[in-house]
């Protein structure tokens, strides 16, 4: 569908992560790859090369369900290349400064060597000076367990599959690094399932935020200096950690110097604390774009004329009906294929009002021809003229999600928890081949109705869409929804498409746009988006969840390094409750 009021122009307008586990069949073509010979020697012979299926946990770590590796005296020489490729495997998920340096039976006895390593057994590792902890190592999650070994994993023995746990959700979290000097300096950083899987990333993705002058982020403490062993604490209540390399570390380092405190609680500051004051505020209108209406205008032929001039491929096909939609460049009309009656929408674009954009026009078409997925409207055929452009695709009776709104105001979280995972879904797929859409609005998502319910929500008008391969600088979409980095033209990429999303979920769960401005003033309007100034009303918001209130806070993040990805919002708690 079209694009209607658009802005153009210039400003002015783990350790549980790790829980990897190794499924038998793997374990069965590994054993069978580290006994090359097996056809030349007897029965008896090949029992006593058979790799031992051995379960290994990580001392007093009752979140790690342990890995499975096949273990045979030809490929484990010595205990030491045992411990050593352990270190390896288990490095990946869990922390283990030292390395594996004890092995210890279910029980607590040490093992020294590796005939004593029994076949179907569990044992526990260790690093340099540990003592054995007794917790109940083999009653983790088996079911768990079993589901996730039963996943298609690597033919490989050398590192088993690293397997996201569920807890591991989309979150920010403040950094403070370990300096000389203070107050030292405090880092934002968005922690999610592609940086934080294993012990081993999260500490990586600190290393690249934190930039210590000791090199590599090998120690974390809490804020109130607790040790950070566990991937889980990650994602717990504590959401402010001191990074260290290997420099030494006092208890005074924990407490905080006034101005640290200030900008902390700078970043725990957020909407939602004003009383509504005032009437409710209002969705702008919907604009339709009226320029093509002068005498002998060929746009305002085609939005009335009843016996439209159709291309011969398609005049044949169908029949022309009612303008659903119109632009600066284009019309939509509804159009139904005479043989199965199916209605569509069909999009004609005027090339005369393109000069200069024809490669806007190619484009869209491209992407249209490109993209397939059950959220996004579908393109069925195009046909070209010299004057004219016609684009036929499919059709959502249920019309707009910006008529949707006018008519119910506001919707159940239930409601807009659907229509935000359609929409998260769509942006997501898109996002994975670099494709922005540059203009989200209600105006350019269609639903479908089951009774008075939205069934399904789907992103149509592919107008402004581009490929991303660097950053963009074109200031462009609709003065609403348009994101802080468009208007400070520092250049954007695709997380402008989530900016859009959460202006939208936060108007399907109260009925008007986070920002606005009463006098219709679009500078004070841009003024507002770039501070990142808007609230939540007790008296509009107060049935909504915190949970709902906290993904659109970290949707409408200013810094788009902090905004959460289309693939974060699919992976947010409020979305999966209602999933």
């Amino acid at each position: 569908m079209m694009s209607k009021n658009n802005v153009n122009g210039s400003r002015s307008l783990s350790s549980a992560s790790c829980n990897s586990i190794t499924s038998d069949e793997i374990i069965d073509s590994i054993a069978d790859d580290l006994t090359p010979t097996r056809g030349r020697l007897s029965s008896a012979a090949l029992r006593t090369q058979k790799a031992k299926r051995i379960r290994f946990f990580h001392n007093g770590n009752k979140f790690f369900y342990g890995v499975v590796i096949p273990v045979t005296p030809e490929r484990y020489r010595t205990f030491d290349s045992l411990k050593v490729e352990l270190t390896s495997i288990l490095i990946k998920s869990v922390n283990l400064p030292s390395g594996v340096r004890t092995i210890f039976t279910i029980d607590g006895k040490k093992i020294s060597n590796v005939d004593e390593l029994e076949d179907g057994k569990e044992y526990v590792c260790g690093g340099k000076g540990d003592t054995f902890k007794k917790i109940e190592y083999n009653k983790t999650d088996l079911n768990k367990s079993r589901r996730l070994s039963s996943l298609k994993l690597p033919t490989t023995p050398s590192l088993p599959r690293i397997i996201s746990p569920e807890y591991v959700r989309p979150r920010l979290v403040t950094i403070i690094r370990n300096g000389p000097n203070k107050p030292r300096k405090i880092i934002r950083l968005l922690l999610n399932k592609r940086n934080s899987s294993s012990m081993e990333q999260v500490l990586r993705a600190l290393t690249e935020a934190a930039q210590l002058d000791s090199g590599a982020v090998r120690k974390v403490f809490t804020l109130s200096g607790s040790t950070v062993t566990s991937l889980t604490q990650f994602f717990d209540i504590e959401d402010v950690f001191f990074v260290y390399g290997n420099e030494r570390y006092s208890i005074t380092d924990f407490e905080l110097e006034f101005e640290e405190s200030k900008s902390i609680q700078s970043y725990k500051k957020v909407p939602g604390l004003k009383n509504g004051v005032g009437p409710k505020p209002k969705m702008p209108k919907k604009k339709w774009n009226r320029t093509f209406e002068s005498e002998g205008n060929l746009l305002a032929k085609l939005s009335q004329d009843e016996n439209i001039n159709l291309p011969s491929q398609l005049k044949g096909k169908y029949s022309v009906g009612k303008m659903i939609g119109d632009g600066n460049f284009a019309v939509v009309r509804l159009c139904k294929d005479k043989v199965t009656g199916v209605e569509y929408a069909l999009k004609i674009i005027d090339k005369s009002k393109c000069k200069g954009k024809e490669d806007m026009i190619d484009n869209e078409v491209s992407i249209l021809r490109k993209v397939d997925h059950p959220n996004i409207i579908r393109f069925v055929e195009q046909q070209d003229t010299p004057s004219m452009l016609f684009l036929v695709a499919e059709l959502s009776k249920g019309g707009d999600l910006f008529d949707a709104i006018t008519v119910s105001q506001k919707f159940s979280e239930e409601q807009a928890s659907l229509m935000i995972t359609h929409l998260a879904s769509a942006l997501s797929y898109l996002h994975n081949l670099n494709i922005v859409h540059r203009d989200v609005k209600p105006e350019n998502l269609f639903v479908d109705f089951d009774g008075d319910r939205i069934r399904i929500l789907k992103l149509g008008d592919f107008g402004l869409a581009c490929k991303v391969d660097e950053l963009l600088f074109t200031v462009c979409g609709t003065p609403t929804y348009v994101a802080p980095e468009i208007l400070a033209e520092t250049g954007y990429g695709l997380k402008i498409d989530v900016w859009a999303a959460g202006v939208i979920m936060y108007i399907l769960l109260c009925g008007y746009p986070p920002f606005v401005n009463q006098d219709n003033d679009q500078e004070k309007l841009f003024d507002c988006i770039l501070s990142g100034q808007y609230d939540f009303p007790d008296e509009y918001w107060g049935d909504v969840s915190n949970t709902a209130k906290e993904l659109i806070q970290n949707m409408l993040q200013l810094a788009p390094e902090l905004r959460f990805s289309a693939e974060d919002v699919l992976d947010h708690p409020w979305l999966q409750s209602f999933s």
